[in-house]
């Protein structure tokens, strides 16, 4: 049974998290948890049997993903809740410079996911709002579940610059490691190029954004969808705004005051 001290991952999380500035705030470690909760966790990192893949070839392949806390593991039931705690959100407002935050409950787009042999998440920035809960996107979290990931199998997070001129931070995701970065429509990210793992092994993680209140009435539609980028000097299909006519139309005209 995991341990969940809060008061000492309180201390742990205010000595290791470093945010840097540039090009947008983030942080990195390779210690996010102690050891002997981020074990038991990797361990009991698995899917129910019927949750599928899901794939997109220009975007992303293999992908499985939960975010039904329901269905947890208790363990990560565990670290989720004390990832959405307030002694935590307290410590990302205060490395972060970020008032108000909140945790969704229902981790829209994030929760359990894991990627198998010859999966990619290519390189975009995220949606920034849930329609219709008035929330705006702040912060990424992830956290690393896989041991003994071999770096020759790819998989590392890769973060971008704005003008996607440069890759500035590059993460494997080995057990214990972590990234967090503030959402905007140009915080680049992803994993670009097919993993090379064993067909037996996934790349799992877990994911958990953070919000603040936003009661703006107009927001443009391009703001709830990914938006896709192309790194320089790679041969990559034409990425942004991938939605097909109806729905561009759907979400212009019907849905914008919702």
């Amino acid at each position: 049974m995991i341990n969940f001290d809060t008061k000492l991952l309180t201390e742990h999380h205010k000595k290791i998290l470093n945010v840097k500035k540039h090009p947008y705030s983030y942080c990195s470690t390779n210690d996010f948890f102690p050891e002997n909760i981020i074990k038991p966790v990797s361990s009991s990192f698995k899917f129910p049997e019927t949750i599928g893949i899901t794939s997109d070839a220009l975007f992303q392949r293999t992908k499985r993903a939960l975010n039904d806390y329901s269905l947890f593991p208790l363990e990560i039931k565990k670290t989720v809740d004390y990832l959405n705690s307030k002694s935590f959100i307290s410590i990302l407002e205060e490395k972060f410079q970020i008032k108000n935050l909140v945790s969704d409950p229902n981790l829209f787009g994030g929760g359990m996911h894991e990627s198998r042999n010859g999966g990619y998440l290519k390189i975009h920035s995220d949606f920034i709002y849930i329609r219709r809960k008035k929330l705006k996107r702040m912060l990424n979290l992830l956290v690393y579940l896989n041991e003994d990931w071999d770096e020759s199998w790819g998989g590392a997070i890769e973060l971008w610059d704005q003008k996607m001129e440069k890759n500035f931070l590059k993460v494997y995701p080995k057990i214990n490691n972590a990234v967090i970065f503030r959402t905007d429509t140009e915080s680049n990210h992803g994993f670009p190029d097919p993993i090379k793992c064993p067909k037996n092994i996934g790349r799992k993680s877990l994911a958990l954004y953070y919000y603040v209140n936003d009661n703006t009435i107009f927001k443009r539609t391009k703001y709830f969808y990914a938006r896709w980028k192309r790194r320089p000097g790679i041969d990559e299909p034409k990425f942004g705004d991938n939605r097909n006519f109806f729905e561009r139309f759907k979400n212009n005209f019907l849905y914008r005051f919702k």
